[in-house]
Order: C-alpha cells, then sequence, then structure tokens
C-alpha cells in the first residue's frame, strides 16, 4: 500500500512535468500500478513466506511436543506394545500427514523420549511454556495422551498418575478432565470420584495412591510401602537392567517430591 501511494505521487509531479493531459489523475494511476508490482507485491511475498515459515516452525514444535509426550505414557506402564505404535503410525499418516522424511524425525523424537533420564513433568512444562496461551492445543494434547493410554485396552495406574501430574500442569480442571476421560474409559477416576474439584495436590495424591480423606498416619503407610518397592538401591541389589534403575530412581523421586508437598500441606 505505501508503495502504491509513492509511486501514485512520483507519477504525478512527473506526468504534470512533461505535460501529459490530464497528468495528475494518468501519473497516479499508472505510479500506483508500478508502486504496487515493484514494491508492494515482493514486500507482501516475503510476509507471507515469513509468517508461513513460522507457522511451520510452530507446528513442529507442537508435533515434537505430541511424540515426546506420547512417548512417555506409552512407556510408563512396561514394554511399549504394537497398538501403540500402530497408533503412532496413525497419527503420523492421516492425523498430521506427515511426509516420510517427517515421520523418520517424529520416530526420532520417539525413540529419543522414550529412553530419555528426563521425566515426564519436564517434557510437560516444557509443552506448558510454549502452548499455554492456546488452550486448543492444551487440549488437543490432553485428548492424544489419553489415546495413546487407551491403545492397548486399558488404563493402568501408571498412566493415570501422568495423565492427572499433565493435567495439574495443564491447568485443566476435574470436569474437562473427566470429559475427555470418558471419551475412552466408561468408569470415573478414582481420583476424582472422592473430591468435588481440581487442586494442584491431585497429582501428589495420586502417585502416592491416596486421597484427601486419608489420615497422616495412612499417608505415611502408603509412602513407605512405595518407597520400599521403588528404592534404586533395592532394585540395583536385584540386578534390574540400568533402564530398570533409572526408572526406578525417577519414580523414587517422584514419590519423595509428592509425600512433602502433602505432609507441607496438612502442616
Amino acid at each position: 500500500m505505501k508503495g502504491k501511494f509513492l509511486f501514485g505521487i512520483l507519477g504525478m509531479i512527473l506526468f504534470d512535468a512533461i505535460g501529459v493531459p490530464l497528468g495528475g489523475l494518468l501519473g497516479f494511476i499508472a505510479g500506483s500500478w508500478a508502486g504496487h508490482h515493484i514494491f508492494d507485491m515482493p514486500r507482501e511475498k516475503l510476509e507471507s513466506e515469513r509468517t508461513f515459515d513460522a507457522h511451520k516452525k510452530r507446528q513442529g514444535r507442537f508435533l515434537y511436543h505430541v511424540f515426546s509426550l506420547c512417548a512417555k505414557i506409552a512407556k510408563s506402564d512396561g514394554a511399549i506394545t504394537k497398538s501403540e505404535i500402530s497408533l503412532m503410525e496413525n497419527l503420523m499418516r492421516n492425523h498430521f500427514h506427515m511426509s516420510d522424511r517427517g515421520r523418520s524425525e517424529a520416530i526420532g523424537v520417539w525413540k529419543r523420549a522414550k529412553d530419555s533420564q528426563i521425566s515426564f513433568d519436564e517434557y510437560a512444562r516444557d509443552f506448558y511454556s510454549d502452548f499455554g496461551g492456546e488452550r486448543y492445543q492444551i487440549m488437543n494434547m490432553m485428548d492424544l495422551l489419553f489415546a495413546t493410554a487407551a491403545a492397548d485396552g486399558s488404563l493402568h495406574p501408571e498412566e493415570e498418575d501422568l495423565l492427572l501430574r499433565a493435567a495439574g500442569i495443564f491447568h485443566i480442571g476435574r470436569m474437562q478432565y473427566e470429559r475427555i476421560r470418558s471419551r475412552y474409559f466408561y468408569t470415573q477416576s478414582k481420583q476424582y470420584s472422592q473430591q468435588a474439584s481440581w487442586s494442584p495436590l491431585d497429582p501428589h495424591y495420586a502417585i502416592l495412591g491416596a486421597s484427601p480423606s486419608d489420615s497422616v498416619d495412612e499417608i505415611k503407610r502408603k509412602y513407605r510401602a512405595l518407597a520400599i518397592k521403588w528404592h534404586p538401591d533395592k532394585m540395583a541389589a536385584a540386578g534390574a537392567s540400568q533402564e530398570a534403575q533409572r526408572h526406578a530412581k525417577e519414580k523414587f523421586q517422584q514419590i519423595n517430591e509428592a509425600y512433602e508437598k502433602v505432609l507441607d500441606s496438612r502442616r
């Protein structure tokens, strides 16, 4: 637009100077046309290309988070199943319509996240940092995480622990959580059936297998049982693999953090 105006003014001055009849009007028209094609169109094209490139990068970032978080969910209950792999293939081909190169990159992201020592919570916080202002993307992600958890036909307690933690990090309320859950599982979440509203402590109670109605002594008993079960030294003494030991260490840290958060809230 700026080019049309500036070149139009120049056209008026030039046509008037050389004595063209109706020089001002014709000069402005001719100058506007030239300005639009010489100045405005290339600039608009460049801005359009920049916007498209930014959109592609944004979309790529979202896909990175999808395959990282879904890998963590799939791995949480043990070995990854064929149905979970089939779900990821379906997402790549039919949902996101990814190219061969894109699928290859997504598989790499999946494998690295699956074997990474970085916790699910860190991946979830990273996603929320990028997309926390885009509520529809938050809900899309939660839906994809539930789809991954449901791919093998059941909801394992480890999977629901991660889903509850994701809900806390994403600031998803009880009703929203249950609405998504009901699309994949018919029974009400045990965690939510005991509570009237969402609380930031929900994920910590879920990790401990406890509820707000439990006494401090009951919570301590459940904590001790879990701490003994997941203690890294016990896993090492039992000859567990390095991968299993890393998982136990992460789980043990989560249990201790959850216990401290719950006890702090009771003081």
